[in-house]
């Protein structure tokens, strides 16, 4: 009986985080999508390789997440922050220092850092699935997997599609997802407060 009672109140604590973090989270989205564009454009216009381009714009990334999860005074929000930008700044460290080499290629990293962050997604946006916005977490998540996926498979890249495009598509994703989400919070509490 208390874990639904524990869910309500999380749900609510996140409802009103993303109320009062709401211009906090567009930044952050805002952040995501010009990351995501960077990954897929980089590589296009520049002599930057993909890989490392893609590791950098994690790095950062996962960076302004873990500085981010310190305003989330709750512990799911919390850790859900800490845990994205976790696995999104060990992997763009991982992708950019390359410590496996033959036994486990850029890829394969890539592949897994996209799988552990759509998982994450997934799992959040089935905790807030009463909010507004919700499944734009969902879609970023699924997204997430797709371009895991899409990286395992190997396809064939060339200068203009490679796995930083993929990697960028998923960001650009991720970053709507926290902008969508934070605008409806705003919306509900411009009502509220109306």
């Amino acid at each position: 009986m208390n874990s639904g009672k524990d869910q309500d109140s999380d749900r609510g604590f996140i409802a009103a985080s993303f109320r009062s973090h709401w211009l906090l989270l567009i930044l952050v989205g805002c952040l995501l999508i010009v990351a995501g564009g960077v990954a897929i454009t980089v590589p296009t216009i520049s002599s930057i390789a993909p890989n490392e381009a893609l590791g950098l714009v994690l790095m950062l990334v996962g960076i302004v997440q873990i500085t981010q999860s310190g305003k989330m005074r709750r512990e799911a929000l919390f850790a859900w922050h800490l845990g994205l930008g976790l696995v999104a700044a060990i992997g763009g460290v991982l992708v950019i220092l390359d410590p496996f080499p033959g036994i486990v290629t850029i890829t394969v990293l890539m592949a897994i850092v996209f799988s552990l962050h759509g998982l994450t997604q997934i799992a959040f946006a089935a905790k807030v699935r009463s909010l507004q916005g919700w499944r734009w977490f969902l879609v970023a998540g699924c997204v997430a997997l797709l371009a895991a996926g899409l990286l395992i498979m190997k396809l064939p890249y060339d200068h203009s599609f490679t796995p930083a495009t993929v990697g960028g598509v998923s960001l650009l994703f991720a970053g709507w997802a926290y902008v969508a989400m934070a605008l409806n919070a705003r919306t509900r509490q411009s009502e509220v407060a109306g």
